[in-house]
């Protein structure tokens, strides 16, 4: 019988589409919300009971408006996942790459935190570093330094792929020709979207189950194109 409920922020993009399929695909969820600035032909089909598609103009209203998200989800305090695929390019300047990369994670975050939502996943990067010289891996490294001092929900997932394959929607010249190099990390859009949506499946039927599930954890999962999914702690 369907129990969980689950947030997306990032529902257009290459991963998010995915995982929003497996979501609506998957009987153990009754509702399934997206919060996005575009409808996309994929879910015009979809039943709204499943499938909660909220059209906004941007993001900004979770740091000015943060409340607003019970207007849109009035139930929001009976949701068990909240995921963040979100990604912004750096040729649209560092302010706004940071205000997505970051910012918004954040305040996704303080979404469960709020609301008492026990599962918090995140899309990163496998070259995450809060030092890097890059400004996409060191804002990722950045972002997970923070995660790592959140310790109200019970569970956070960080997920750490490498180069795309298959990211159609928004196709990026530097993905395209590095995906050609021999020892390059890489993976399909849909294996991370696969490797998350088990990961919080998991989460929920223990937590449903009343499995013991040790305080705050955060456990961080490397994706790559040889093994899917290795599972190790977040230190």
């Amino acid at each position: 019988m369907a129990s969980f409920k689950a947030l997306v922020f990032g529902a257009s993009g290459a991963v998010g589409r995915e995982l929003v399929d497996n979501l609506i695909n998957s009987n153990d969820y009754s509702k399934v919300s997206i919060i996005v600035r575009r409808k996309i032909e994929k879910w015009e089909n979809q039943p709204s009971e499943k499938l909660n598609i909220i059209i906004v103009e941007s993001l900004d209203f979770l740091i000015n408006d943060f409340d607003k998200i019970k207007e849109y989800i009035p139930d929001i305090d009976t949701y068990t996942s909240v995921f963040n695929t979100l990604g912004s390019r750096v040729k649209n300047g560092e302010e706004l790459f940071r205000k997505v990369e970051y910012t918004y994670v954040l305040k996704s975050l303080e979404i469960a935190e709020k609301f008492g939502i026990p599962h918090f996943s995140f899309c990163s990067s496998n070259k995450a570093h809060k030092d890097s010289k890059f400004l996409l891996w060191k804002t990722k490294g950045e972002t997970e330094e923070e995660l790592k001092k959140r310790k109200i929900i019970k569970k956070i997932s960080v997920f750490h792929p490498g180069l795309l394959l298959d990211r159609d929607n928004d196709k990026r010249l530097g993905e395209a020709f590095s995906k050609w190099i021999p020892f390059t990390t890489k993976i399909a859009a849909k294996d991370v979207a696969k490797a998350m949506f088990v990961v919080d499946l998991k989460f929920n039927l223990d937590n449903k189950n009343n499995q013991k599930i040790s305080g705050h954890t955060i456990k961080n999962f490397k994706c790559s194109f040889v093994v899917s999914l290795v599972i190790y702690p977040f230190s």
